[in-house]
């Protein structure tokens, strides 16, 4: 059965997005939720975690919620490389025995899906939501060009990461033609309110050069100085690996659930998805990430040594 023929037997379709949801991962749900609903499915958008204030002018966003399966007939995952990237919602799904559509770009993704549409060289979900809609023949609107280009400026950083494609570049170009305002969407997604910006001045001050790699940390103490409710620390790592010193950065991110995040960046010709799998996360080869539970210290340890190759794996990070 193709994936055409899946989404339009569906009635009740779930979609979920991944923990610490993004633009890519919002504007692909809503996306497809639009288009679903104009074929006459009754949607559920489902996110564990709230969706960024940053992301709140996209009309929609406030439908989501951490709502699990019930009555409906097939999950839909965005954006991740493995079901728990989706928190305990992924495994409501298991649960359930719902049929999975699996719908990501990540080189590292397990194919967990009872159904995969999986495209590696796509610079971001919203580029695959964009071609799908496209197979199923739904025209773009200038609400549904506006969330698929907010995925794209998203995972591209405004068109500044190296999987930024021509053809990336050229469904921009529709999605601008179609009436998704880029201005209002890259002040949306990459302005920062005074508070993150105090804690990212934070975080730079303890930035520490380790060899070829530069890391961080942002401590729940550090996010309660300065007025922040939660993990803001994501854009600073692009920030981190710009320094020419550094071929790879690291940013780990204490959350109050006993995990701690890090986030990997590295240059051109440096590959980071591997560090990031080791540890179970993923990505792409110049930015990924993972959860590990333990204390910062603990995790600092142990991701810098693989990160070096110090760890007595045989890694080599280049």
């Amino acid at each position: 059965m193709s994936l055409q023929e899946v989404l339009r037997r569906a009635q009740r379709p779930f979609i979920t997005i991944h923990l610490e949801p993004d633009g890519d991962a919002v504007g692909s749900a809503l996306a497809l939720a639009r288009a679903l609903e104009g074929m006459g499915k009754q949607v559920t958008l489902s996110s564990q975690l709230s969706i960024p204030s940053s992301l709140s002018f996209l009309p929609g966003s406030e439908r989501f919620g951490p709502h699990e399966p019930r009555d409906e007939d097939l999950a839909i995952a965005l954006d991740a490389s493995d079901l728990s990237r989706f928190g305990s919602l992924g495994e409501r799904i298991g649960e359930k025995g719902l049929p999975l559509l699996n719908i990501d770009h990540h080189v590292t993704n397990r194919q967990f899906g009872t159904f995969n549409l999986v495209r590696p060289e796509a610079a971001a979900t919203a580029e695959i939501i964009f071609d799908l809609l496209a197979d199923l023949a739904i025209p773009l609107d200038p609400l549904l060009a506006t969330y698929l280009l907010t995925g794209i400026v998203t995972d591209t950083q405004g068109f500044r990461t190296p999987h930024t494609t021509i053809r990336a570049l050229e469904i921009a170009a529709q999605l601008m033609r179609a009436g998704a305002p880029l201005t209002q969407i890259t002040e949306n997604v990459f302005g920062r309110d005074l508070a993150t910006l105090r804690l990212w001045g934070g975080i730079m001050e303890g930035l520490t050069k380790d060899g070829n790699v530069v890391w961080a940390v942002a401590t729940e103490a550090m996010r309660r100085r300065y007025g922040v409710p939660s993990p803001r620390g994501n854009g600073v790592v692009n920030l981190l690996v710009s320094a020419k010193e550094a071929e790879i950065a690291i940013l780990f991110q204490e959350r109050d659930n006993g995990l701690v995040e890090v986030s990997l960046r590295s240059k051109p010709g440096v590959e980071v998805a591997s560090i990031a799998r080791h540890f179970g996360g993923g990505g792409h080869p110049q930015a990924a990430g993972c959860s590990l539970r333990g204390s910062l210290e603990e995790v600092r340890r142990k991701v810098l040594a693989r990160a070096k190759g110090e760890d007595g794996s045989g890694f080599i990070p280049h």
